[in-house]
Order: C-alpha cells, then sequence, then structure tokens
C-alpha cells in the first residue's frame, strides 16, 4: 500500500480522524468528573487509571501514524549494521508473554544488514498479531537459512483468516486492530521488510495462519 495514492491516502485520513477520537471521549469524561469534585478515594484511581491507558493508546496512534509517515517520505530506516537474527528475536520479545510463544532456531550464525531497531519493532508486530488472535495453543516463530536468504516463520495456531482478509492483511489497514491502535502495524512490518530487500507475505499453512518473512543474509 503507497500512502502517496490519493483516493487510499484520503480514505485512510478519514479513518484516523475517526480513530483518533476513540481515546479523546474517556479521557475527556475522566477529566471532568476529577474536576467535578465528585468522586474520591477508589473511583478517582478508576478514573486516573482510564486517563493513563487512553494517553497510552493515543501516544501508540500517534507513533503508528509517524511511522506510517516516515514510509512516504523513504526515512524510515536508519543505519544500518550487522545483525544477529535469534538476538533481534529476544529484544523483540521483551514486553510479551513469552510462555505463550515457541521459537525454533536453525539459522545457527545467520547474520543480516540492517536497522536493528526496525528489524525489532518488525518481528514484534508479527509476535504480537500472532499472539492476540486468541488460539488455545502457542504460536510458534522459527529461523531458518533458505539460500541467500533468512526465513523467519511466524505460525499462528488459530483458525485462516477468510481469503479476502488474507490477501489484504499487508495492503490495507485492519478494520478492526488487533492493538486497539490506527490499524497500520502490518502495513509498517511489510514496509521495514521491503525497505531491508525482503518480503512479508500470509498464507494457509496445514489450515492456519503463517507469516512469512524474507531477508537477505549478509554478504562476507
Amino acid at each position: 500500500m503507497n500512502p502517496s495514492q490519493s483516493p487510499r491516502t484520503t480514505r485512510l485520513l478519514d479513518r484516523l480522524a475517526h480513530d483518533l477520537r476513540g481515546p479523546l471521549t474517556p479521557l475527556q469524561t475522566a477529566s471532568y468528573l476529577l474536576r467535578s469534585g465528585q468522586v474520591e478515594g477508589e473511583q478517582q484511581q478508576e478514573l486516573l487509571a482510564v486517563i493513563e491507558r487512553q494517553t497510552r493508546r493515543l501516544a501508540q496512534m500517534i507513533e503508528e501514524l509517524g511511522d506510517w509517515s516516515r514510509i512516504g517520505q523513504a526515512r524510515l530506516l536508519g543505519p544500518f549494521e550487522p545483525c544477529d537474527p535469534a538476538l533481534l528475536l529476544d529484544y523483540a520479545r521483551t514486553d510479551i508473554n513469552t510462555s505463550t510463544l515457541a521459537i525454533v532456531d536453525d539459522a545457527d550464525a545467520a547474520v543480516i544488514n540492517g536497522d536493528p531497531v526496525r528489524l525489532t519493532q518488525l518481528l514484534k508486530i508479527l509476535i504480537e498479531y500472532a499472539n492476540a488472535r486468541g488460539s488455545a495453543r502457542m504460536p510458534t516463530v522459527s529461523l531458518r537459512i533458505e539460500g541467500p536468504s533468512l526465513r523467519i516463520d511466524v505460525r499462528d495456531i488459530g483458525p485462516v483468516p477468510d481469503q479476502t482478509e488474507l490477501a489484504t492483511l499487508f495492503e490495507e489497514p485492519q478494520p478492526e486492530p488487533y492493538d486497539e491502535g490506527l490499524g497500520l502495524r502490518l502495513l509498517i512490518a511489510c514496509a521495514i521488510a521491503q525497505a531491508h530487500g525482503g518480503s512479508l507475505v500470509a498464507m494457509a499453512d496445514d489450515g492456519h495462519l503463517l507469516l512469512r518473512c524474507e531477508l537477505p543474509l549478509a554478504v562476507d
């Protein structure tokens, strides 16, 4: 999806205006009630928690929108350096419940050249998406060398999305974002992979969802 395409950009801006209003209503309500002096004690703490949660959500939306803007300006990536995929994966799952993640690392000594911050972000997005689909079994991340590429497979044991959703997973914003954001994170992940000379696709694998990212290995 190219943010410079005018019709899509117009639709996206309309949706952004709608979605960004989402956190504002509870923020305004909580602020009004706290100023009114009509609440105290436990209810005050609940309202403060609402403000904290919705402020964090709004900040994440703004960050998401900023990344989307950087894609259109071709300035998404920072400096490249040699990266260890296993180490990137460790960074990516730092803030994720690792008890719901299985890892198979068959890419010993693999090195890729890239922006470590964005590559970590890419992995985190894929893991969070797979983890958020509510499967009863843990998703699996596997690393494998395939010719000149590193193949990263994120397998979600949940059911495969319908064909329309599967075909547009990395093409259109999610109508119901898994993270209560703007629905752009999977598109940002795809842009990160492509900016590194790689690819990111979604497919059915033995009746389940498979997210496959391929990145070129570093050349000696």
